[in-house]
């Protein structure tokens, strides 16, 4: 004979069950952060399809940008990844993507995880990406809004999306101005 409480443990398993069975499989991309473009410091393409990269901002998805390099100093080789959301996204003329990234105190030191920390009150760091490589970053005076660096770079890039858990759409977003 069932109890109810036995019953009731039944039901949660098969529900958990289905639950589990409907997730992703690990390294699927069908959802979650997925690599939709990704090139070289000139703009070339490496990998991936800019124009999905241009759906996904149409269509409203997520985005975050991530960039770095590899340098060699005292003797050692030096990484450095970031990856950022920007605030402000543009399609331009059909065939590319600009992305702004919010400011933020300037680091004392970025490669170095013990100068993790603001460097001179009052730096701030901010940076316009585009999928043509470029990295056009500034240190502003945050109380004056003087700028005290101009940054300008060419950067590897890889464009990241949120897909939802269904998945990218099958067809292309519309253009927003029509």
């Amino acid at each position: 004979m069932k109890t109810p409480t036995r019953n009731l443990l039944q039901r949660l398993v098969c529900i958990l069950a289905m639950a589990m069975a409907a997730l992703p499989a690990p390294g699927s991309n069908s959802s979650g952060w997925t690599a939709v473009y990704r090139h070289d410091p000139d703009g070339k393409a490496v990998e991936g399809d800019l124009n999905r990269l241009i759906d996904a901002v149409r269509q409203g998805y997520a985005i975050r940008i991530g960039w770095g390099w590899q340098r060699h100093r005292d003797g050692r080789t030096i990484t450095l990844e970031h990856i950022a959301t920007p605030v402000f996204l543009t399609v331009i003329d059909e065939t590319h993507v600009s992305a702004v990234i919010d400011p933020h105190p300037l680091l004392e030191g970025y490669a170095d995880i013990a100068r993790q920390k603001p460097a001179d009150p009052g730096q701030i760091w901010q940076c316009v990406l585009t999928t043509t490589g470029e990295f056009n970053a500034r240190v502003f005076n945050w109380e004056t809004g003087a700028v005290i660096r101009d940054w300008p770079q060419r950067q590897r890039m890889t464009w990241f999306v949120e897909y939802p858990p269904a998945g990218p759409p099958a067809q292309p977003a519309r253009k927003l101005f029509q």
